[in-house]
């Protein structure tokens, strides 16, 4: 009731609605696919995917993993590269 009072509508389950109700919803879904921007908003190339890039570990105490692990230092700070796994890649702090 006290949703009710704020204009926010209650959400009921699937379960619970008419088939009337479900109805008029499929019908409004298929009217929104009839529409260019609609169909171009729903349509899956136009999805931006992220890059994901690998960040660093970050520890109080860092150290080589492996040989191929090394330790630069810049802008006061500590960070280990390593050429073959990029999994070993920390910074301190």
């Amino acid at each position: 009731m006290l949703r009710a009072s704020f204009g926010i509508p209650f959400v009921r389950a699937c379960s619970s609605l008419s088939r009337s109700q479900l109805a008029g919803a499929s019908s409004i879904l298929q009217r929104a696919s009839l529409f260019p921007m609609a169909r171009s908003l729903l349509n899956s190339s136009n999805l931006i995917t992220p890059a994901f890039t690998r960040g660093f570990k970050v520890k109080t105490a860092v150290k080589k993993f492996c040989s191929d692990c090394y330790i630069v230092r810049r802008k006061g700070r500590v960070y280990v590269y390593c050429k073959s796994n990029k999994k070993h890649k920390q910074r301190q702090g």
